[in-house]
């Protein structure tokens, strides 16, 4: 569970000084997103895998990745990022973000917090904004155990850079050789040290789920009905965050959605919480999709996890599924909700 614990001003004013040494460094002149330095976090140990953003002069960031599970939505996102809908990039972002940004981009806290640490900003990508990123969540506020990790983030990457910049030390980007920044604590302090460190990118393998219900599959035996569709199907957040009444953060939904390939006609949907419920939710609709309306002739899915939910079960129930890399009907679906909400 993540702490909502807000940062003291002390830390504030920490990480608001170290932001601007960064801006005024401007590493974007010379790093590109792809860049990545490494810093370990002193309280658990976790890589941030650190991206430089503004070499295209657009965005100016600092991005902390954090963990197998940041890198490897980093990575998804540089492969995938200019095929994938804008909106749907945010769902894949598990990081921290310091972000330059013009002053009308700033909410009411942010303002308030600038203001009451004695703070004056001006000009365009001049106001520093610190953010969580972590897929299903609304991008939120940092906590105090965050913006201590996203302080040392930006002075141990600055300082990399800065070396990287006079040619004090040797990175080879392109072959994922990069540096470690890591801490040793000595005598009440943070001793920072650097070593090599090969980038590897990690793989999310899916556990693949067993269809268990006897007396269901006997009944979808039983149907005689089969019917020559294809359909489409897909797990995912929807772009319509919720917020409860106390202010916490906002969650976006998750959604199942079958969709007939041929006319984008809409099957099932249905939307629920959490993607622990994933596996639950396809299994229950898709087989009770398959007793009203009949057995289809195949389901489409994405790689990965679609495909470990529904192997079992349409191998079962005598359905060809097939992996494909785009799911246009639903991409469609989703894009007209997105400009709904």
């Amino acid at each position: 569970m993540r702490n909502t614990n807000k940062p003291t001003k002390r830390q504030l004013k920490t990480l608001y000084q170290v932001a601007g040494d960064f801006k005024k460094a401007e590493p974007w002149k010379y790093l590109y997103d792809a860049d990545l330095i490494c810093v370990e976090n002193p309280t658990d140990k976790m890589i941030g895998y650190c991206s430089v953003m503004g070499k295209s002069g657009q965005h100016f960031a600092l991005g902390v990745f954090l963990g197998d599970r940041g890198f490897y939505g980093f990575n998804y996102l540089m492969e995938k990022g200019d095929t994938m809908p804008h909106h749907q990039a945010v769902f894949y972002q598990d990081c921290l973000m310091c972000s330059f940004e013009d002053e009308e981009f700033l909410d009411k806290r942010d303002r308030t917090e600038i203001k009451g640490l004695g703070l004056a900003f001006s000009g365009r990508n001049a106001w520093p904004q610190f953010r969580r990123f972590e897929p299903g969540y609304f991008p939120w506020y940092i906590n105090q155990e965050e913006c201590s990790f996203l302080t040392h983030a930006l002075r141990q990457t600055l300082i990399t850079a800065e070396q990287y910049r006079q040619g004090a030390i040797n990175l080879d980007f392109e072959q994922g050789r990069t540096l470690l920044r890591y801490s040793q604590e000595k005598d009440g302090r943070l001793v920072w040290h650097t070593k090599e460190f090969q980038l590897n990118i990690p793989e999310i393998e899916y556990l693949p789920v067993e269809f268990r219900d006897d007396l269901l599959l006997q009944r979808l035996h039983r149907t005689s009905r089969r019917e020559n569709v294809i359909l489409q199907a897909e797990t995912c957040y929807l772009p319509m965050p919720v917020q409860g009444e106390n202010g916490e953060r906002p969650y976006f939904p998750r959604a199942f959605v079958l969709t007939e390939e041929k006319s984008g006609m809409i099957v099932d949907y249905n939307m629920y919480e959490a993607p622990q419920n994933d596996a639950h939710e396809v299994l229950t609709r898709m087989a009770s999709v398959f007793l009203e309306k009949g057995i289809p002739k195949e389901i489409q899915v994405k790689p990965g996890k679609m495909v470990a939910i529904l192997q079992d079960f349409c191998q079962k129930a005598g359905v060809n599924l097939r992996v494909v890399e785009d799911l246009s009907t639903i991409d469609d679906f989703i894009a007209e909700l997105t400009e709904r909400f």
